[in-house]
């Protein structure tokens, strides 16, 4: 049985059959960048993957709009083209190769994030799509009021019949099992889970200790879809039967002024702290002092955060959605909470057992180092290979 040891080799390996049947790089396209304001679990994941893309020896550029002016620089190996706005970019990056004179040829990798980049009709050699969620309710939270329906009409009405008897990975078990419920064909969508960043792995997970004045902590994007309004409100009813619990929400985003004000409001300052955008090193340190990681997002493509506080050993309470079915074992790692009304006492219930908290941190570490991002991106390179071979046995 191979290793994750050899994983390097065997993407070198993989690599170097891409290369044999005549392709050395990769265009990959992306609505953000990884230093866009508004960048995260998607930008996260792409940066990784491209990275240990180009360290096996394949050349990447990675096309992406830009939030102020145009630039072009090197990151991690890929060389990064920010350029267009941030809705302008799709007809731009899909006009331009449409009408393209150059005729040399790249493989393709597009990053579906909500608005897809449509390559079938401009891609003249082998093309994969990274699809990480599907947004569908999403969009009212995601877009201006008016152009969220279209947001939804184009993902979930036009998009798909372009993509459904294509080449697609997607980040979880979960997510692949409603495309295939959605059309796409069984043999296409392949699944390769995120890795985590070995800084998070704990040698010893915290003990009990940590049920003591219990720390809650969420992370993320402080925006609509994540749902830190209904979470704040829902820690209230918690606070009223565990004075001594505490929440520590990490991240920046649009409701930051909301959610100060809602905190405030409910008298929930000296127990609620909104700490912004943090180092590493103080997100790994709240991680591993914590009871639990909350989150009550509406919808995730994987939910990161999730598998990154469990290589801390901190199990999860979280919404039951698509993506955070992927990063938990229901009932081992965490608690996957199907009604938003029971969300409180479910997380009262397990702070109040310590025998049961203490199963789900040693079963969430060992869960925790299944993942890595060297065997998320020799999944990736397995299907960029086999498009490969099938383009050239086709040309």
């Amino acid at each position: 049985m191979s290793s994750l040891a050899d994983t390097p080799r065997r993407l070198a390996e993989l690599v170097q059959d891409i290369k044999a049947h005549g392709f050395d790089h990769i265009d990959s396209y992306a609505w953000r960048d990884l230093d866009d304001p508004d960048a995260g679990g998607s930008e996260v994941h792409a940066d990784h993957v491209l990275s240990l893309i180009c360290e096996a020896g394949l050349s990447v550029s990675h096309r992406t709009s830009c939030k102020k002016s145009a630039r072009e620089f090197e990151r991690n190996g890929y060389h990064v083209i920010q350029r267009g706005s941030r809705y302008g970019i799709f007809p731009r990056v899909i006009l331009r190769n449409v009408f393209r004179r150059r005729r040399d040829i790249s493989i393709v990798v597009e990053i579906w994030n909500g608005v897809p980049w449509f390559a079938r009709l401009w891609a003249r050699g082998p093309r994969v799509t990274v699809m990480h969620h599907i947004h569908e309710d999403m969009w009212r939270d995601s877009l201006p009021r008016f152009l969220a329906p279209l947001g939804r009409i184009l993902e979930v009405r036009i998009a798909p019949a372009f993509y459904k008897d294509a080449p697609l990975i997607t980040l979880a078990d979960s997510t692949r099992d409603e495309l295939i419920r959605r059309g796409f064909h069984p043999n296409k969508v392949h699944v390769a889970h995120p890795g985590i960043d070995k800084q998070f792995f704990a040698t010893q997970p915290n003990g009990s200790e940590r049920l003591k004045s219990p720390l809650l902590v969420a992370v993320g994007r402080l925006a609509p879809v994540k749902r830190f309004d209904l979470l704040i409100t829902t820690f209230e009813q918690l606070h009223q039967a565990r004075p001594d619990t505490r929440l520590l929400i990490i991240g920046e985003g649009p409701e930051d002024q909301h959610l100060k004000k809602l905190i405030q409001d409910r008298g929930l300052s000296s127990s609620v702290t909104l700490a912004g955008r943090v180092q590493r090193g103080e997100l790994i340190a709240a991680y591993r002092d914590a009871a639990l990681l909350v989150s009550m997002s509406h919808s995730e493509g994987w939910g990161m955060t999730i598998t990154e506080a469990a290589a801390s050993g901190t199990p999860c309470v979280v919404t039951d959605n698509i993506g955070h079915r992927g990063a938990v074992v229901s009932g081992r790692t965490g608690i996957l909470v199907t009604d938003d009304t029971q969300f409180a006492q479910t997380i009262t219930d397990v702070l109040g057992d310590p025998t049961r908290w203490a199963e789900m941190v040693a079963a969430s570490f060992a869960h925790s180092q299944t993942f890595s991002w060297d065997t998320c991106a020799e999944t990736i390179l397995r299907v960029l290979d086999h498009e490969v071979r099938r383009h050239s046995a086709e040309a």
